[in-house]
């Protein structure tokens, strides 16, 4: 059975140094990324595929077919690194029974509608209301860019998209 050593939300998946530095800190050997378009498009696959460091393995899978393999044997084997590139993949995944208990938000980009919370992390409305029901059902939410910077629970991201959105 797989285990999953750290879930990620960040609309620019895999990319540089920051998933440089979560693969070493996590010890992940597998990415397996979510995202129902991206499963099929073979051509931008191959693009994450080369994108990730050589010793680990990028798997990309629809939204359904992820759940389907984690109910089937828990994903295989090894220690994975699951990204997502928006909240609404995220809680569809959960919804569907795959047991995610702690979800790193690390870039959400701007848009219209979004509000910045920190860093390159902006949220919307539909977003603050599928986190806010993740985190009442016990999973735990936090900001977290790279490693070495300071991170930032949700709660207190609420409480400024909050602020912000009154102005």
């Amino acid at each position: 059975m797989a285990e999953i050593q750290m879930v990620r939300v960040d609309f620019r998946l895999i990319h540089g140094q920051v998933i440089t530095k979560w693969i070493r800190q996590t010890s992940a050997n597998r990415i397996v990324i979510i995202n129902d378009v991206l499963a099929a498009d073979e051509f931008m696959k191959s693009i994450y595929v080369m994108a990730a460091p050589s010793n680990v393995e990028v798997e990309i899978y629809a939204v359904n077919t992820a759940i389907d393999l984690w109910k089937k044997n828990q994903m295989g084997e090894g220690k994975l690194f699951v990204l997502f590139k928006d909240i609404e993949t995220t809680f569809r995944t959960i919804k569907g029974g795959i047991p995610i208990k702690d979800i790193q938000i690390g870039g959400l980009g701007a848009g219209p509608g979004r509000v910045t919370v920190f860093g390159p992390i902006t949220f919307n409305d539909e977003d603050v209301e599928l986190l806010k029901g993740l985190e009442e059902e016990g999973c735990r939410v936090y900001l977290h860019q790279v490693p070495d910077e300071p991170k930032m629970e949700f709660k207190k991201a609420l409480e400024k998209f909050n602020l912000l959105k009154k102005r």
